[in-house]
């Protein structure tokens, strides 16, 4: 999903300062025999992929949070999602 929603920015982003790249990318798609198009491809795909990047980050810090409080229940889960919230505010 992040990569859906912060992809196309990155890429128009990157497109906008590093015009060249996607350039030399069309070039390089033309050299290997494929429609010139297929060089956005080649520069934007992998952009996409770090756009996803932060997304994987938050779910495996997610599941290190709920890992480390494997043996409480649901109530405990709420006072300690309250606390962190609450120590977040005052600190």
């Amino acid at each position: 999903m992040s990569s859906i929603v912060f992809g196309p920015a990155l890429v128009a982003f990157v497109y906008s300062r590093y015009p060249d790249v996607f350039a030399s990318a069309r070039t390089l798609a033309v050299a290997a025999g494929v429609n010139p198009e297929f060089g956005m491809l080649y520069a934007g795909a992998p952009l996409l992929v770090i756009a996803g990047l932060p997304a994987w980050w938050v779910l495996g810090a997610i599941l290190r949070w709920f890992d480390k409080r494997r043996d409480k229940d649901i109530g405990e889960l709420a006072e300690d999602v309250r606390d962190a919230v609450g120590g977040a505010k005052n600190g």
